[in-house]
């Protein structure tokens, strides 16, 4: 399964359906639960996700104004939960 929040990548109906049904989605690479993940695939064991600055903040690219994302490769768990 891929879910992705960015509306250019293959992903992203599958997020939209899922947000849609009113479900929460954690993502977990290598059993780590990943906070500000734009993006998840479980069968290609990547995530893309924001890079943060060593104080938490969101790392800007200064040039072009967008945040800063990485692809990280792992084994990758999509859980879809009901909202509490």
């Amino acid at each position: 399964m891929r879910l992705s929040s960015d509306k250019d990548d293959p992903g992203y109906r599958d997020w939209c359906i899922v947000r849609s049904d009113m479900k929460t989605i954690k993502v977990f690479l290598d059993g780590v639960e990943q906070n500000r993940c734009e993006m998840a695939d479980d069968e290609a064991g990547e995530i893309r996700r924001f890079v943060t600055t060593p104080q938490g903040n969101l790392a800007t690219d200064m040039i072009r104004g967008e945040f800063l994302t990485e692809v990280v490769k792992g084994k990758v768990e999509i859980c879809i939960e009901d909202r509490a």
